[in-house]
């Protein structure tokens, strides 16, 4: 061999080493070109209400799609089991005691015998004079952390988060614009010219599909979010999905007609999913683009559970059925196809995660509450390394003077080790689930693992000072002595 071929051979195999060296493979995620993200929110969707997590009822073959390209999490949870709260949760990155997005609504203040049985009163929601509750601005947002990391950003679709000069366009987003609603939906700030008799989704789907347009046309890494209103309530399907799931389940003694027209609106969101991911390949970036799939809380009663079971509770509770979500992420040649991930993870995960996995820096002087899961994405069956989840629900709400009880009070939760306690704010007392063997919350252990119990108190109270909680404050309108009932077995 000659000594030129030689030297030839020898500067093509290091080339070919040094460009695997940048490659997202390694563990230092170091990239030659930073992915793009598409962020996938849907709202008040359970996570066994979809045909991949086991509910067959369900029609979902994009979202299905999806999860056998990439790894999908059997125990993701949202922050909050409402919207407002979890939201916050997914764009400061931080616990609801930081972001200070505590409740949806103050209902207690309108229910005067909701009010007059709470011992305590919850923390204020955060408020800007002239916008109402929402996100402060002096928190940074993930797409403000991206568009610090040179990406251009939007955001089409359900907020929650304020109004005015809290809304979308000054939350770090380069466009964008609150949608709320199915059919005749409303837009904040109000857009002028705009056809609200569509289906909101299909319009969402379309917004988006121009601004990716653009980005790819500029050559600039993009994050998009796309926070769905489907499906949450008004029950508004379209009619040819009515139409096709009343006849399929015509039959069915087990599924009511409201939850017909909820599969008819899972049907319209998974077709929208479908659309983007395709576009996606149409434009040709659908390996260098990173999709996550997930809701902002569980599922809503409906008559027959059929989106919540065989898990206990529905949205507003901090039962599974209130906090489990469906989580996928997909980045083709990357996260393993068909993975799957048994890690407890929660909605603070995703900012230092998808600032992981695209290389970017994280803020500096900036609190994240969550961990980084680019080592269990990329590496299925890594353990993450945090030691607890923590929630803290402080939406009182409908009190019942039969019962003498509320339909929603004030509860701090804590899952380690697969165990799962409550504290109740108002009487100070605890209960105990073992999620290990008892996944559904059928039995209540607290007597059963009075160190468990002692470990989690002493973990929990950590937390608090940790987090800036604000302890109850004593209630003037206090009536009387309330007596709580114990956990039903």
């Amino acid at each position: 061999m000659g000594k030129r071929l030689i030297i030839r051979l020898f500067i093509l195999i290091s080339s070919v080493y040094a460009c695997s060296s940048v490659t997202p493979h390694n563990d230092k995620h170091q990239l030659t070109s930073k992915p793009n993200v598409l962020f996938i929110l849907a709202d008040d969707l359970g996570i066994n209400a979809l045909n991949c997590y086991g509910n067959h009822l369900v029609e979902s073959p994009n979202i299905d799609k999806l999860y056998s390209q990439g790894i999908h999490f059997t125990n993701a949870y949202s922050n909050d089991p409402t919207c407002a709260p979890s939201r916050a949760s997914i764009m400061s990155g931080q616990y609801v005691p930081r972001h200070k997005v505590y409740r949806v609504a103050n209902r207690f203040k309108k229910q005067k015998n909701t009010l007059n049985h709470m011992r305590y009163l919850p923390p204020e929601n955060y408020k800007l004079q002239g916008s109402g509750t929402g996100l402060a601005l002096d928190k940074i947002t993930l797409a403000e952390a991206f568009q610090q990391n040179g990406y251009l950003t939007s955001a089409y679709g359900k907020w929650h988060l304020g109004k005015k000069a809290l809304g979308i366009p000054h939350q770090g987003f380069d466009q964008g614009f609150e949608i709320t609603g199915h059919y005749n939906f409303k837009t904040s700030p109000h857009q002028n010219n705009i056809d609200t008799t569509q289906y909101s989704a299909d319009f969402i789907t379309r917004k988006t599909k121009e601004f990716i347009a653009e980005a790819v046309k500029q050559h600039k890494p993009f994050f998009s979010y796309v926070p769905y209103y489907l499906v949450h309530k008004p029950l508004e399907p379209k009619p040819e999905y009515l139409k096709y799931f009343e006849e399929k389940y015509k039959d069915s003694i087990h599924i009511s007609h409201k939850e017909i027209m909820v599969l008819a609106m899972i049907k319209s969101l998974d077709d929208n999913v479908g659309e983007l991911i395709n576009y996606l390949d149409k434009l040709g970036i659908e390996d260098n683009t990173i999709v996550v799939f997930t809701s902002d809380n569980g599922h809503y009663k409906t008559d027959n559970l059929i989106f919540t079971r065989p898990y206990r509770g529905y949205k507003g509770q901090t039962y599974e059925g209130g906090i489990r979500v469906p989580l996928i992420f997909r980045w083709t040649h990357h996260i393993p196809n068909a993975s799957v991930s048994k890690e407890p993870v929660i909605h603070v995960d995703f900012y230092p995660t998808l600032l992981g996995l695209t290389g970017c820096k994280k803020p500096i002087n900036y609190i994240l509450d969550g961990e980084d899961l680019t080592p269990v994405l990329l590496h299925p069956g890594t353990k993450t390394k945090r030691n607890a989840l923590v929630w803290e629900y402080t939406n009182y709400a409908h009190y019942n003077p039969k019962k003498k009880k509320f339909k929603s009070e004030w509860v701090n939760v804590i899952q380690k080790d697969g165990f799962k306690m409550t504290e109740v704010v108002e009487d100070g007392s605890y209960y105990l689930f073992n999620l290990n063997n008892d996944p559904y919350e059928t039995k209540e252990v607290s007597k059963k693992y009075p160190q468990v119990m002692k470990r989690l108190k002493i973990r929990l109270e950590q937390w608090k000072k940790d987090t800036g909680y604000e302890p109850p404050r004593n209630n003037p309108a206090f009536i009387g002595k309330l007596k709580v009932e114990s956990v039903k077995q």
